[in-house]
């Protein structure tokens, strides 16, 4: 009982202090009210931060989301849209585990109100392309950090991206040729950018160790050999080229700190750019 009350104690106190003190204004801060209430089961709070109607509609998307204290992502704000990634407990699974989802907000006569009905149908009907937005808006929001520390979780989620693009590759392909194309020619340069980069890497002349140079010679032959693959490209040759560019980040940080630190940023830059392109290419996927 104790330990209950703590709890729901430090989830309230939690999601005040991300709400504010004073009225919420910013979507952060309206959406992180409007989770607050949901926690609380407050049907009336969350019509006073969302756009439901009336107390009687108020279903809570069909789960229980008391206590539940969110962590936000990205937000972007488009005119009189607004979406946030917001991470929740999930409903079931290991103690740890976070559902990411997207609070989506709509400007209301000078106010960012959360979209109840579009936030829901996003819970309750999740894109199949969702799991891989997750993955990127978490790969965006660390690459830094996971390049220039351990490359496991990177190398982990762009694994993940390629089973992704696997499973749905069939359905995927039907619904969008044209922007698969764009996105192969771009994924095929940026691959063209960093194989080039590495070579000149093996031309510095500052002396580079035989155990670099043995890594950064099978990075150019992985990135030439699955760019080639690009050319025309499908679901699962962009699969294949997500798990080299994996491949490629986890053979960099075995470089020695001598090599890597004359580069790192160079490559972290075009390994950022994939990244940004293939966020264009899944936003261009979804319904």
């Amino acid at each position: 009982m104790i330990r209950s009350c703590i709890g729901g104690l430090l989830a309230a106190l939690t999601l005040t202090l991300l709400a504010g003190c004073s009225n919420p204004e910013t979507p952060q801060e309206v959406a992180a009210a409007f989770w607050q209430a949901m926690a609380e089961n407050d049907a009336g709070d969350v019509m006073e931060y969302s756009t439901l109607a009336e107390s009687a509609a108020f279903d809570g998307y069909q789960r229980s989301w008391t206590d539940a204290v969110p962590s936000f992502g990205r937000v972007i704000i488009e005119d009189r849209e607004a979406t946030v990634v917001t991470r929740l407990p999930a409903e079931a699974g290991t103690e740890g585990e976070r559902l990411e989802l997207v609070t989506y907000l709509v400007r209301f006569q000078d106010e960012w109100l959360v979209d109840y009905d579009r936030t829901g149908e996003a819970i309750l009907n999740p894109s199949p392309f969702s799991s891989i937005m997750g993955e990127l808006n978490r790969l965006g929001e660390e690459l830094s950090a996971r390049f220039s520390s351990s490359s496991d979780d990177f190398e982990q989620q762009m694994e993940q991206l390629a089973r992704d693009l696997e499973a749905y590759s069939e359905e995927m392909g039907r619904q969008a040729e044209s922007a698969m194309d764009e996105f192969g020619k771009k994924l095929q340069e940026a691959m063209r950018e960093l194989e080039r980069s590495v070579e000149e890497a093996l031309k510095d002349n500052e002396p580079t160790p035989e155990e670099d140079r043995v890594i950064l010679e099978q990075a150019a032959r992985d990135l030439d050999r699955q760019a080639d693959e690009l050319s025309e490209p499908t679901m699962e040759s962009l699969a294949k080229a997500s798990r080299t560019v994996a491949e490629t980040g986890e053979s960099f940080t075995r470089l020695s700190e001598e090599t890597l630190s004359r580069h790192r940023d160079e490559w972290q830059q075009k390994l950022a750019q994939m990244r940004a392109d293939a966020d264009e290419f899944i936003e261009q996927l979804r319904p």
